[in-house]
């Protein structure tokens, strides 16, 4: 069963990326570089909401938390974003983590000792 559950959150993590990716395709200007700053935010309030429902709704929260880090990913590819700004992308997102790692793996913990 935890193995469907591991399943079905990928899924849904991989889900939300594409439809951001698809989003930003289908309705923003091929060319323009500022979809960093709308996709970067967008991602890590993903992967916050995510830890924030992760006690209530495991399996929400992981697919969110998924999500969240592969929309930001997905900002800091673009092939002529500055190496500044992707620096800036690679530190934003490790924050992210470490604020939700924070958040969700002390409750994992205490799941597992029950």
């Amino acid at each position: 069963m935890s193995f469907i559950r591991g399943v079905y959150a990928v899924a849904i993590g991989v889900l939300i990326v594409l439809l951001v990716i698809f989003g930003i395709g289908a309705f923003y200007p091929a060319n323009a570089m500022d979809v960093f700053i709308i996709v970067l935010p967008l991602g890590a309030a993903l992967a916050v909401a995510g830890a924030l429902v992760h006690g209530r709704h495991g399996i929400l929260g992981a697919s969110l938390i998924l999500g969240g880090t592969g929309t930001m990913i997905f900002a800091i590819t673009p092939y002529r974003l500055d190496s500044l700004w992707r620096f800036i992308g690679i530190a934003v997102i490790l924050a992210v983590l470490l604020v939700v790692g924070l958040k969700v793996l002390p409750a994992l913990r205490s799941d597992s000792a029950d």
